[in-house]
C-alpha cells in the first residue's frame, strides 16, 4: 500500500503534457474559375481567435499549393494580428515560395486583422485554361479556438498594403553543445532597419564588424564630370594653398575630426575624390601649357642669338 501511494505521489508531480489541439489547424481548398483575373479573391475562413492573454495574440502559418498544366507552386505565409488591429485586408509575407516554372506564381494570401479573416488573392493567371484548385492549410502558432469556414469572392483592384509579420526579429547563433552564450547575428527592428552584430541598428543596414565582398555598387549621382564643362571655375592655386594651410584638408572634403566622429559616406566620398582628381587634371593641363609656352619662348630667345 505504501509503494502504491508513493507511486501515485510521483505521478502527480509530473508536468502536464497536452496533445496538439485540433483547433490549431484548418485544411481546406478553394476553386478559381478558368477565367479568373488579377485581383480576384476568395475569402475562405476566419479565426475564432481565443487567447488567454486578453485576445492579444494571433500568429498563423498559411500554406498553399496548386497546379494547373505546366504551372505548379507551393508557398507558406505568416499572418500576425492583435485585438487592436484595424479592419482592413493586408498581404501576408512569405517565408517560403516554391515555384516549378520560370513564369512565376498565381496567388498570394491576405489577412484582415480586424475580422481575423483569410483569403486567397490572384496576382497572375498562368497555366492552361482550366479551373484552378488551391489547397490550403492554416496552423495557429499561438493559442486558438478554431476557425470559421466562410465563402466570399470578389475583386480587389487596388494595391493591398503589407501585413507586418513581427515587431522585431532576432537571429542568435552559437554552439548548443557548449556553455558559451549565444551571439546576436542579425537584428531586424520595426522601422525596417537591419543590424549585423548590433541590437540597435540606426541605418537600413548597420554592421558592427568588417565587411568583405567581391563587388560593391553604390548609387552616387550626379557624377562630377561637370568639372570638364566650359566655364568651370578652378580655385586659384594661391587661394588653394592658403585654404590647405589654414584648414589642413582640401575644400569640400571632410576633415579627419569629422571622419573620426561621423564616418564617411562612400558614394559621396567617391564623388568628392573624383572631383579633386578631375580638378587636378585641369591644373596639370594648365601647367603643361605654361611650361610648353616657356620652352617655346626660351627656344625663340636662343634662336635669336
Amino acid at each position: 500500500m505504501k509503494k502504491i501511494i508513493l507511486f501515485l505521489s510521483w505521478i502527480l508531480t509530473l508536468p502536464a503534457v497536452y496533445a496538439q489541439n485540433s483547433n490549431d489547424y484548418l485544411e481546406t481548398s478553394v476553386t478559381f474559375p478558368s477565367n479568373f483575373i488579377k485581383g480576384d479573391y476568395i475569402e475562405f475562413a476566419s479565426s475564432k481567435y481565443h487567447s488567454p492573454s486578453a485576445n492579444a495574440t494571433g500568429y498563423y502559418e498559411i500554406s498553399i499549393s496548386y497546379s494547373r498544366g505546366n504551372i505548379a507552386a507551393a508557398a507558406t505565409h505568416i499572418a500576425s494580428s492583435t485585438h487592436s488591429n484595424s479592419n482592413r485586408w493586408q498581404e501576408a509575407g512569405r517565408i517560403n515560395n516554391n515555384i516549378y516554372t520560370v513564369q512565376g506564381f498565381n496567388f498570394t494570401v491576405d489577412h484582415n486583422p480586424g475580422t481575423k479573416g483569410f483569403r486567397i488573392r490572384a496576382v497572375n493567371n498562368l497555366g492552361i485554361s482550366a479551373p484552378l484548385i488551391v489547397n490550403i492549410k492554416i496552423r495557429s502558432i499561438n493559442f486558438s479556438n478554431g476557425f470559421n469556414s466562410v465563402l466570399h469572392s470578389g475583386n480587389e483592384p487596388n494595391l493591398v498594403p503589407l501585413l507586418p509579420m513581427t515587431y522585431d526579429w532576432d537571429l542568435i547563433v552559437g554552439n548548443n553543445y557548449s556553455t558559451a552564450e549565444g551571439i546576436l547575428a542579425i537584428k531586424a527592428t520595426s522601422n525596417g532597419n537591419v543590424g549585423i552584430g548590433t541590437p540597435t541598428p540606426s541605418e537600413k543596414l548597420a554592421v558592427n564588424g568588417k565587411i568583405r565582398a567581391q563587388e560593391i555598387r553604390v548609387d552616387a549621382g550626379p557624377w562630377p564630370d561637370y568639372v570638364f564643362q566650359e566655364g568651370y571655375a578652378l580655385t586659384p592655386l594661391d587661394s588653394l594653398e592658403q585654404f590647405v594651410k589654414t584648414n589642413k584638408h582640401l575644400p569640400n572634403i571632410s576633415s579627419a575630426f569629422q571622419v573620426e566622429k561621423e564616418g564617411v559616406e562612400l558614394g559621396e566620398l567617391n564623388k568628392q575624390l573624383l572631383q579633386k582628381v578631375e580638378e587636378l587634371t585641369l591644373y596639370l593641363i594648365d601647367q603643361h601649357k605654361e611650361i610648353r609656352n616657356l620652352k617655346a619662348e626660351m627656344k625663340a630667345l636662343k634662336d635669336g642669338k
